[in-house]
């Protein structure tokens, strides 16, 4: 009884200990989640650790921090709200709900990291007015995220501001309807505002060569400022509802003519949100089939790409 009460007590503890790693497991190991870099066809990030992780998957906007170790995603399906993970020591965390946001209760549109990862800027996705979207920030502090604060002009107008994305310097990039240059009410145009003394003193409209139909909205600047993806309905030889074009910019500081990025990009769905990598050398985006979570048929995914075939070398 002894020997058997012994073996018992030795095979528990044996059991547990060998539990300890599965359970101090980390969510995913190396740069970029460990994953295997793309090639120049897109394909789905992270799958099975941020995308496909649930039946009917929502997942957009992925951004990674300056020194990579920190990725920020939004969920509009199954538990939602905007996530981060970090790289540590023993790996990446498994991503988690940044809780201010949600109890704020806004619905946040367009996540975008600060370089420095410590600060969330995103829209407020409304329904009603649909005239009215402003950009908002949550910082990170010793107690946690704050509660996400409207920011005030120039960033914010009557207009809709829909989507941002930040240099390395923190200029920001961002769609708007507001109106400006005689551009139409109602159409998504790119504007920029410098990061001047710790704060966006002014914001610019950007003239992609007299861009006009159907606008242009969703930039995605390069860390250096020296490209940028945007999205745009509708264009004269796209191919789907929207697709994701490159502008470069010039020496003498305007922007080259746009381009399609072509069909192992862009699809007959809604391709949107691009994000450039910290080292540049991937595009990462959003590709869904509607705007709707709410509707059973819609998914929304996650995708990155080599951007190496389509750049210029002095771009790379």
């Amino acid at each position: 009884m002894e020997q058997t009460r012994k073996k018992i007590v030795w095979l528990v503890t044996f059991l547990a200990m060998g539990s300890v790693p599965v359970l101090a497991k980390p969510f995913a190991k190396g740069p970029y989640l460990g994953q295997t870099p793309p090639g120049p066809i897109a394909k789905v990030f992270a799958p099975g650790l941020i995308c496909n992780t649930i039946k009917r998957p929502y997942d957009s906007f992925g951004t990674f921090s300056a020194d990579g170790n920190t990725f920020c995603f939004t969920r509009a399906r199954g538990v939602k709200g905007v996530f981060i993970t970090e790289n540590t020591d023993q790996g990446w965390t498994t991503p988690k709900r940044i809780e201010s946001i949600r109890e704020s209760r806004l619905a946040p549109w367009s996540p975008c990291l600060s370089p420095d990862g410590n600060s969330i800027f995103f829209t407020r996705a409304l329904i009603k007015p649909l005239h009215k979207r402003n950009i908002y920030r949550c910082d990170r502090t010793a107690h946690g995220w704050t509660v996400p604060k409207a920011l005030g002009p120039p960033l914010s107008s009557p207009a809709k501001e829909l989507t941002c994305s930040i240099a390395a310097n923190n200029s920001m990039y961002f769609g708007s309807t507001r109106k400006g240059l005689e551009k139409p009410w109602g159409r998504s145009f790119i504007w920029v505002a410098p990061f001047v003394n710790n704060t966006w003193p002014r914001a610019t409209y950007i003239s992609l060569n007299n861009l006009q139909e159907g606008g242009a909205g969703s930039p995605g600047i390069a860390p250096d400022e020296s490209f940028m993806v945007f999205n745009a309905l509708n264009l004269p030889g796209g191919y789907g509802h929207r697709d994701l074009y490159l502008v470069l910019r010039l020496p003498d500081g305007t922007w080259s003519k746009h381009r399609n990025l072509g069909p192992r990009i862009n699809t007959v769905f809604i391709e949107h949100g691009p994000r450039i990598s910290p080292d540049k050398k991937y595009l990462f985006f959003t590709r869904c089939n509607a705007w709707d979570p709410s509707i059973y048929s819609t998914r929304s995914y996650i995708y990155w790409v080599e951007l190496k075939e389509y750049l210029p070398e002095s771009y790379r």
